[in-house]
């Protein structure tokens, strides 16, 4: 083969793994920041009406307040409602209710502990440690859901009448009765801050109202992915 056909097949190939590595990956660019997803209007809402939602949704989200959005051809508002955590349970999609969106939650986590009673008076912090804010406090006797233990700290992540309240210095809880034996311990994972919403659509004459939640690894506000059966579903950590 002359040296002229070696170089165009050479030349070839190149101009061919240009092409595909412009091209882009499978299932990118959707998901994470779809606020329009689980509406029956998500696939005919327009670019500019999807990037009016997103905003609107994100101030909602960390003011607190309603936000209403407009474009040429679609409207709608955005209604935070109550705060959740989620990436503590077998399921990581799952959201546990939390009673506030302040906690401190930047810190591993072993997961699933289990039911405890506390043996004696026993402040509930913002945070694993003496310094963070007292927000409220339980009595001897009392019985809270751990849902998590920092790792390398004795502080535990309460959760009371289903509704995460806060941590708790580990040596002020014992395991409740009759739990004892349980096995308790899961993966170790990073609590992430997740916030419940209701928002309207309104495209042309068609209107949509829906609930859905979004949730912050720290880098901003997205759309939490629905919380999938873990029986039917393959166990993967909420990664956005």
């Amino acid at each position: 083969m002359s040296g002229m056909k070696l170089a165009m097949i050479a030349l070839f190939g190149t101009m061919m793994l240009a092409g595909c590595s412009s091209l882009p990956s499978m299932g990118s660019g959707t998901a994470r920041g779809d606020f329009a997803a689980g509406s029956a209007l998500d696939y005919r809402l327009p670019n500019d009406a999807r990037s009016a939602l997103a905003q609107a949704a994100t101030d909602a989200l960390e003011t607190g307040e309603a936000r209403s959005w407009r474009t040429r051809r679609a409207s709608g508002v955005v209604e935070p409602a109550s705060y959740a955590l989620a990436n503590l349970q077998a399921n990581p999609r799952a959201r546990i209710k939390a009673g506030r969106g302040d906690f401190d939650l930047g810190h591993q986590i072993e997961t699933e502990m289990g039911l405890y009673v506390a043996t004696r008076n026993a402040n509930v912090r913002l945070g694993p440690g003496t310094e963070h804010q007292v927000t409220e406090m339980i009595t001897p006797g009392q019985g809270v859901e751990v849902v998590g233990r920092v790792t390398n700290k004795s502080w535990m992540l309460v959760a009371i009448d289903d509704v995460v309240r806060g941590y708790i210095f580990q040596n002020l809880l014992i395991k409740a009765p009759g739990t004892e034996l349980e096995l308790a311990g899961g993966p170790r994972r990073r609590p992430l801050l997740c916030r419940e919403y209701v928002q309207r659509i309104d495209l042309g004459a068609e209107r949509d109202e829906w609930q859905g939640a979004a949730c912050n690894d720290g880098t901003g506000w997205r759309a939490a992915p629905p919380e999938v059966d873990p029986e039917t579903q393959p166990e993967n950590l909420l990664e956005f």
